[in-house]
């Protein structure tokens, strides 16, 4: 079937079985998870509703977590994209609700496709929506892990489309752009939520390191994509130190840094300085602080640590976001 703007429904992606052992391992090299309270002081005003969602299913998430209930985290992670644990960080359980009908789901795949449209204007890709698909999978190795769980998307030929796979290739440009010209083989990524991001530059790059740092239930979606990758380090948001050591040369965030607490937003600044990171690469909605806004002011952060703006632009995806590199002075 041809994908137009005005005939495609998104559809789930099949169920796809986790292995418990994934679990087991990941859980081998963690800290101690230190418990729901942590996880709701961790995470900004903004995320309120996030966690309300996040509680919904019928097994918490976070309980199983700091239970090691191996099998309770199967049967979410399984549902990942249904069940409420995805929201905050990709398409999920509203279009799973009965409540929203053939017309809500239509407006969603007509914003997702108009943005391929945006893409192959910028990187010159094809004429029509299937040319356009078809030449990103056959330049960029896209992976099908960030899929489990069910996600939303469409069947393009063989390729299944995630749901916000076009505005992380959009960002990859820029990563790529950006690890080449200053030979970055060493990321650290915060806020990564269901690491679709992450997965894709580690399918395109050669990475030699890498830290992940994130609410503990997004943390595991995150291994679940890459826990073959032996190079990555894992650490829970809700217990990390501001003196941990890690080998980064390039810290990446998109949509998380103006959402977090500025006492968070402190902890990781603090860690990269302290860590000697020379390069901070956000991709965040430009925030104003008027009318009490309850985002944080993330950039008075990276001033007060010493990083210093040296790229900037509009992005062409999502009007009034940024994208920023900050280099350490």
């Amino acid at each position: 079937m041809s994908l137009t703007k005005n005939n495609i429904l998104p559809i789930r992606y099949p169920k796809k079985e986790i292995d418990l052992n994934i679990f087991k391992s990941l859980f081998d090299k963690l800290p101690k998870y230190p418990g729901k309270e942590s996880t709701i002081k961790e995470i900004g005003p903004v995320w309120e509703q996030c966690f309300r969602n996040w509680t919904l299913s019928t097994t918490d998430v976070f309980q199983c977590i700091e239970n090691k209930n191996f099998q309770g985290l199967k049967e979410i992670y399984e549902n990942y994209y249904i069940n409420g644990t995805s929201e905050g960080a990709s398409s999920g359980r509203a279009l799973t609700e009965e409540g929203n009908g053939i017309e809500y789901k239509l407006n969603k795949s007509k914003r997702n496709i108009e943005r391929a449209y945006t893409l192959s204007n910028y990187l010159g890709l094809g004429s029509n929506i299937d040319e356009i698909y078809n030449t990103l999978f056959n330049t960029i190795n896209i992976p099908t892990t960030p899929n489990y769980g069910q996600s939303w998307g469409w069947w393009n030929g063989d390729n299944f489309i995630h749901f916000e796979l076009i505005d992380y290739i959009y960002f990859l440009h820029h990563i790529s752009q950006i690890l080449d010209e200053y030979n970055l083989t060493k990321t650290c990524f915060l806020g990564d939520g269901s690491g679709l991001l992450s997965s894709l530059v580690y399918e395109n790059h050669k990475i030699i390191s890498s830290t992940h740092i994130d609410l503990s239930h997004f943390l595991i979606k995150q291994y679940l994509n890459n826990h073959e990758k032996s190079y990555i380090k894992y650490h829970f948001a809700e217990e990390f130190n501001p003196e941990t050591i890690h080998d980064t040369q390039i810290l990446i965030n998109q949509d998380s840094f103006p959402e977090m607490s500025n006492e968070s937003v402190e902890k990781y600044v603090k860690n990269i300085k302290y860590n000697n990171v020379p390069f901070i690469l956000s991709y965040n909605k430009e925030v104003t602080f008027e009318g009490g806004n309850p985002h944080s002011d993330f950039k008075s952060t990276f001033l007060k640590y010493g990083y210093e703006s040296i790229f900037k632009t509009d992005t062409i995806m999502r009007p009034g976001y940024i994208i920023e590199l900050f280099h350490l002075k």
